[in-house]
């Protein structure tokens, strides 16, 4: 059943002090295409149930439906596998808006034998995608715009690439671009050497791809910022998901906010692959939200002697802009001076995230101080919230913007977003969490 409204009414007697998350989809979505390059049937557990995730789980399992591999490279798929489907015929795959599934599924279909043409939601003509499709030319692959649309649908006839470039990317280019390319570097046949830069934006999500690759027995090497990695293909293994620190900070928020004395969370781990690990260090410098790691849980909870009030809480969201949503929305709500920056990606997300922000917080009534890659407020009214009973917004069809203005609860008295089903993206159970929290209707 499709929801047009959430409605989060007042707060409820707490009785349930645990928060579940959902697995990381950052490393479930890296994981699956670091198996299919292996070619291997090994489980791995605690996979992502997001929408982007199944949907990229579903379009691989397609693409492998149609193809067999070798060792380093694929062939096309035994003719009676494919007698129904003619050989100047594409295969179609609709990435929807999911960035990360189209920008990985286009580096591996240029190296996967077949005929594919990549279809993607309009608000995808307007994320970064050129950048990673020119390079991959750079290197041989076959890729053009079959249609009228600025960037889809894409065409790719799959093919070996050589390989053995060293490839520049801009720092400000996104951090799936180097990931999409890293992956597939294992099967071309002289490898790939990138440079990388220090000034890199979201970098810790090409550390964690390395990391992963590594872990699955790829040979590569980095010396002043260049890495090499070289053709020697995966060797997978089990592997056992960890939760998503990203959505953690909406359970952050929440301890924050109504100042729960404690809220245990399964899953969360201090030493994490994911760099958005570090909002627990936000949240504890500016909010007053502690963190003690158990044997696979974390247990949060809230000191107001730890809270800086008096101190601009600061900070360069460059390498963790996820966190950017629910750090703001704590803010005001707490009345927290904040000076956020970094924030110049934004605008590529499912939606213009830092944009539609500063245009729901002037709504509500907040003197801004922004511009294209920051935002700050210094100073509050001590009656901005008084007699606010409702608050009306959009989802702008942003998983991470819908959660973020429902944080919105703690202060109103109800809050009522359009296209609440958004969440399902990276978060499906995010709406029965938070009505642990607050009276909820979904209509």
């Amino acid at each position: 059943m499709t929801h047009l409204f959430a409605t989060i009414g007042r707060r409820k007697p707490q009785d349930d002090f645990s928060f579940s998350l959902p697995s990381s989809k950052s490393i479930s979505n890296r994981l699956l295409i670091i198996r299919f390059l292996a070619d291997s049937e090994l489980k791995i557990s605690n996979l992502s149930s997001s929408d982007d995730t199944l949907l990229l789980k579903r379009h691989l399992a397609e693409i492998k439906r149609r193809i067999i591999l070798t060792k380093r490279r694929f062939i096309p798929t035994k003719r009676r596998m494919v007698s129904s489907i003619r050989r100047d015929s594409f295969v179609e795959l609709d990435c929807k808006n999911a960035g990360t599934t189209c920008r990985f599924l286009i580096a591996l279909l240029s190296i996967t034998y077949g005929k594919w043409l990549i279809r993607a939601d309009e608000r995808m003509e307007h994320r970064p995608l050129m950048p990673l499709t020119d390079v991959l030319k750079r290197l041989g692959a076959d890729i053009e715009i079959a249609g009228s649309g600025r960037i889809f649908p894409l065409k790719i006839s799959g093919k070996p690439l050589s390989g053995g470039d060293c490839i520049t990317l801009p720092a400000n280019y996104s951090s799936q671009f180097v990931s999409a390319l890293a992956m597939i570097a294992p099967y071309t046949q002289k490898g790939l050497s990138i440079s990388l830069s220090d000034a890199q934006v979201s970098k810790p999500y090409i550390d964690m791809t390395l990391s992963l690759m590594r872990d699955c027995g790829a040979e590569m090497s980095l010396s002043d910022n260049n890495l090499q990695i070289s053709p020697v293909g995966y060797k997978f293994k089990d592997f056992e998901v960890e939760a998503d620190w990203s959505a953690a900070a909406f359970a952050y928020a929440l301890v924050a906010l109504l100042k729960l004395p404690s809220l245990k969370i399964k899953g969360l781990r201090a030493k994490s692959l994911q760099g958005d690990a570090v909002v627990r260090v936000f949240f504890e410098q500016f909010f007053g939200v502690k963190t003690l790691f158990a044997d696979n849980y974390a247990l949060l909870s809230y000191s107001k002697a730890s809270r800086e009030n008096n101190h601009v809480a600061t900070i360069d969201f460059k390498s963790c802009p996820d966190l950017f949503l629910p750090l703001v929305v704590t803010a005001v709500c707490l009345r927290q001076p904040f000076e956020y920056k970094g924030l110049d990606t934004l605008v590529h997300k499912e939606s213009d995230r830092l944009g539609n922000m500063v245009a729901e917080l002037k709504k509500i009534g907040f003197k801004l101080n922004s511009d294209a890659s920051s935002l700050a407020i210094y100073e509050y009214e001590t009656s901005l919230f008084d007699n606010k009973k409702v608050l009306e917004t959009d989802s702008y069809n942003d998983h991470r913007f819908a959660m973020a203005m429902s944080l919105f609860a703690s202060v109103y008295e109800k809050v009522i977003i359009k296209n609440p089903d958004c969440v399902e993206k990276s978060f499906p159970n995010y709406w029965e969490e938070l009505s642990k929290f607050f009276c909820l209707s979904l209509s």
